[in-house]
Parts: C-alpha cells; sequence; structure tokens
C-alpha cells in the first residue's frame, strides 16, 4: 500500500498545473509608433511545460480600438538562467476569441495561423515578454510589463496638470514643482505636432521670468521625478533640483507618481531630439540629458553631495543645436555600486546644461525615448581555446575540436549588464553544433551565434555503434567519454563500443 501511494503522488506532482493571472502594462509597436494599455496575461505551467495567453489583445489606432483576441503560445519548454525562468518559443498560434464585452469584433479569430515569436521570463513575481507578432503584412511589437522602460516613450499620451497645462504621462515640470517658488515657476512643457514618430513630442523651452527687481533665464526642464523651485537664484542646487523618492505616495493628474520603477540594469538610454536656442550663447550652448538610476529612495539632480544610493549614472551636457533635425543621442551608462539593487530611475532634460543660463525661447523637442540593453557576444571559448577571429556581427565560425563537447564546456564574454546567455550542444554527423544566444534584459534584442565544432570524439550515451568517421567498429574511449584513435596504449579503464550495454 505505501508503494502504491508513493506512486500516486508521483503522478498527482507531474500533471500539477499552476497558474497565474499578471495584469500589467502593455506597449505595442507598429511601423514604428508605440501605444500603451493595460492589459492580463495568463501564465500556466502544466507539467513542467509553460502556456502563455495574451488575454483580449487589442489595437489602437488613433480614438478607435480594434480587438485581435487571445494570443496563446503553449507547451513551452523553461530554460533556467540564475532566479530567471526563460520562455523562448517561434509557434504558429491560432488567435482565439476575446471575452471583452466592449470588442463586438475580434479581427484575429477571421484568419489562419500566424507566426509569433516569444522572448519572456519570470523572476520572482515579475513577468517580462516581448512578442513578435506577424499581423496583416507587419510585425507588431508587444512589449510586457513594467520595470525595463520608462512609460510614454513616445509621449502620445497627455494628462492635465494644474491650471489646465498639460504634461506628458510619466513626465513632469515646474506645472507640479514643489517648493516655496513653485507657483511663480512658470509654464515651460507642451505637445508638439512636431514629432519624430507618431502624432507628437514633448517641447521643453526656457522663458525669461521677473523676479522681483530683476529678470533671470528658467530654464526648461523635464523629468520623470519631479521639480522643486525654492530659490530665485536658479543654480541654488540645494533648494531648485529635480528629485525622485519612492517613499512618497504623491500622484499626478494622471494618478501616477512622480517617480519611475526600474528593476534592470540597461546599459545605455536614447532619445530622439530637436534642440536650438532663441539667440545663440556661445558660452552655454548646450542642451543636457541625464538619468540617475538609484534603489528607490530620495535622489536629486543636481547632486549637492555624493550619493550613496546610486546604481549607475548616464549624462551627455553638450547637446549641440541640431539645425532643425532630428538627432539621436546615446548615452551609455557608468555603472558605480554593485552591491545596490536598482528600483527607480531619474531621468532629466533641460534646455541649457548650466542653470539659468542660455536665452529666452530655447526649447528642447523630445520623442522616442528608450532604455537600450545590449546583447552582443564579444567572445567565445570552447573547451578553452578561443573561436578565431571572432567579431560580434558574424554569425557563424567553424573550428576543430577531438573532445567531447557540452554546454559547460562553452564560455561566452557578453556585452549587456543584464543580458541572459543560452548554451546548446547539438551532436552532427561530423562533431557538434554549438547555439550561442544573447538576449537583452528587457527580452527585446537577440543576437544567436553557432560554432560548428568538427570533432571525432562523442559522448558514450550519443555514441553510434560505428565510428562515424572511420566506420571502424572497433572503436574504444575513455570513461568521461573521449574517442581514442585506435587501442589503449596507457593502463586503465576503457569501455569498447561491441559492449552493447554501454552503446545506444
Amino acid at each position: 500500500m505505501k508503494k502504491l501511494f508513493t506512486l500516486l503522488l508521483i503522478v498527482t506532482t507531474a500533471v500539477a498545473t499552476f497558474a497565474t493571472d499578471y495584469n500589467v502594462p502593455i506597449t505595442i509597436t507598429v511601423n514604428g509608433v508605440s501605444s500603451e494599455q493595460n492589459a492580463v496575461i495568463s501564465v500556466t505551467e502544466n507539467g513542467g511545460l509553460y502556456d502563455i495567453n495574451l488575454k483580449n489583445f487589442i489595437l489602437q489606432a488613433g480614438n478607435t480600438p480594434t480587438g485581435v483576441g487571445n494570443v496563446e503560445l503553449k507547451g513551452i519548454k523553461p530554460i533556467q538562467d540564475g532566479n530567471a525562468t526563460l520562455l523562448l518559443a517561434k509557434q504558429n498560434v491560432k488567435i482565439t476569441k476575446g471575452d471583452d464585452p466592449n470588442v463586438s469584433v475580434w479581427m484575429g479569430t477571421m484568419i489562419g495561423e500566424i507566426p509569433v515569436e516569444l522572448r519572456g521570463k519570470i523572476e520572482g513575481d515579475r513577468l517580462r515578454c516581448y512578442l513578435d507578432i506577424s499581423l496583416i503584412g507587419q510585425v507588431i511589437k508587444v512589449a510586457i510589463g513594467n520595470g525595463y522602460q520608462i512609460a510614454n516613450q513616445s509621449f502620445e499620451n497627455w494628462h492635465t496638470s494644474t491650471d489646465s497645462y498639460q504634461e506628458p504621462n510619466a513626465w513632469h515640470s515646474f506645472e507640479t514643482a514643489t517648493g516655496d517658488l513653485a507657483s511663480a515657476a512658470g509654464h515651460h512643457i507642451e505637445a508638439s505636432t512636431d514629432a519624430h514618430s507618431g502624432s507628437t513630442s514633448a517641447r521643453i523651452f526656457a522663458k525669461e521670468m521677473d523676479y522681483f527687481l530683476f529678470k533671470v533665464i528658467a530654464n526648461g526642464t523635464m523629468t520623470t521625478g519631479r521639480m522643486n523651485a525654492a530659490s530665485a537664484l536658479a543654480d541654488d542646487a540645494t533648494r531648485n533640483y529635480a528629485y525622485a523618492d519612492m517613499s512618497k505616495d504623491d500622484v499626478d493628474g494622471n494618478k501616477d507618481p512622480y517617480y519611475t520603477p526600474l528593476c534592470s540594469k540597461p546599459d545605455s538610454i536614447a532619445a530622439w531630439v530637436k534642440f536650438k536656442q532663441g539667440t545663440a550663447n556661445a558660452q552655454h550652448p548646450y542642451a543636457t540629458i541625464s538619468a540617475a538610476i538609484t534603489d528607490g529612495t530620495f535622489y536629486q539632480d543636481p547632486e549637492v553631495k555624493t550619493s550613496t544610493n546610486v546604481v549607475a549614472k548616464a549624462k551627455n551636457n553638450e547637446i549641440a543645436t541640431t539645425n532643425e533635425k532630428w538627432k539621436r543621442i546615446s548615452i551609455p551608462f557608468e555603472y558605480t555600486q554593485n552591491t545596490v539593487d536598482p528600483k527607480a530611475i531619474l531621468v532629466t532634460i533641460s534646455t541649457n546644461a548650466d542653470a539659468g543660463q542660455g536665452s529666452d525661447k530655447d526649447e528642447v523637442l523630445v520623442d522616442d525615448i528608450e532604455l537600450i540593453y545590449n546583447a552582443k557576444v564579444t567572445g567565445l571559448k570552447i573547451k578553452g581555446q578561443k573561436v578565431s577571429d571572432f567579431k560580434a556581427d558574424q554569425t557563424e565560425y567553424t573550428m576543430e575540436l577531438n573532445e567531447v563537447i557540452t554546454a559547460d564546456d562553452i564560455e561566452a564574454t557578453v556585452e549587456g549588464k543584464a543580458a541572459h546567455v543560452i548554451k546548446q550542444v547539438e551532436q552532427t554527423e561530423g562533431g557538434y553544433a554549438c547555439t550561442i544566444q544573447a538576449i537583452g534584459g528587457d527580452m527585446k534584442t537577440t543576437t544567436s551565434y553557432v560554432v560548428n565544432v568538427k570533432s571525432n570524439a562523442t559522448g558514450i550515451d550519443m555514441a553510434p555503434r560505428t565510428n562515424a568517421v572511420t566506420n571502424d567498429e572497433n572503436s574504444w574511449y575513455t570513461l568521461d567519454g573521449r574517442h581514442l584513435n585506435g587501442k589503449p596504449t596507457a593502463k586503465g579503464i576503457y569501455i569498447h563500443n561491441n559492449v552493447k550495454a554501454v552503446v545506444k
């Protein structure tokens, strides 16, 4: 009876099913234009395999929503990489009808199977997925889950802040500042139809302001945190600054906090900008973008003393006039702390790198801001031997090693602070095919490399009855699976392939 109970327990465990619904924000990009919405993602584990279902998927074209349906991938085998469970799949999917009562027609049910590629991971209680959905002749990119990017990347969504002024969702300016002079700080941000993509960008502009008996230039500034204005001296960094503090529960006109959560480690921050000065100022000619990744406790920019809660910083304070053209700015992060976990990011953009400088009507237009996660292999070794002439943009190589190779024998050097690396080895007729895949921390970017290794050596559990190279049935192997060229010459224990008990 005890044996029977044990058997039933094992069977029950093997078929156990666990399901979790994640209500998370998703970013949908079509033809380079991004929009955002909330969605429910169902993750089901069944017998060690995973199903992922994007429920009630809707495409938003302007103010017109188009129901697509449920996009479900099934039977995904997980791959463990440290604390992350990676879920990778390429499947042809038949979209099913959603159950949102506000959608009358689900367009996806009217077409056949479509190709869908998934790159996802579960880390603790956090889900992050990136889907490439081939639909209606184009690839729709869907980023699922927060904590990896700044919301409202394309500045398409705005909310009313104070006095009928508008601020972009997830961003703030002097309209919602704190401090004794907040009410006098003025208006410094608005939506612009001059956009790099989509319909709008954020226009940040400087103003000449009257403070008592003198005039000052109030730089236009936008931040993912909150502005503090408490001094008439523009360069008074102790009282005029941008800040973020996750312990604060204040919210803006869109009910969002004055901080942006971040749970990963990007390699750089990029944005498209247009910058011009109202009047050229040779002594102070530059706009600036800065970013700081912190542990979520109070942090201000500019700093008045060295902060110990900063994980990494990125800054470009030499953004020159772009001559009325959009220009992509990319700024690498410099990581200074390995013992502090990232919890938040404070990004600040200003019309001048020097407080209170520049001129009236200086302006910066900003669009399509993005945190970049690298995913490139920069060096490879197999069994301690370098893959010669390796280049990050070359994806296939050939080398010769007469040894048994497993995934543990592959060493990959990766460019990407938060990148994941997957290594797989398959035996081929002439040796091994070693596949190395690097995936960025936000699961968006991926690069793959294949090293075809010529080898006469095979592992015993993969060994054929005849040697694949010589067709010699009189083959000898060491206990670790290495094939010998001829009979053993040294004393020891060996395996002969005519002993069928050890040959598969």
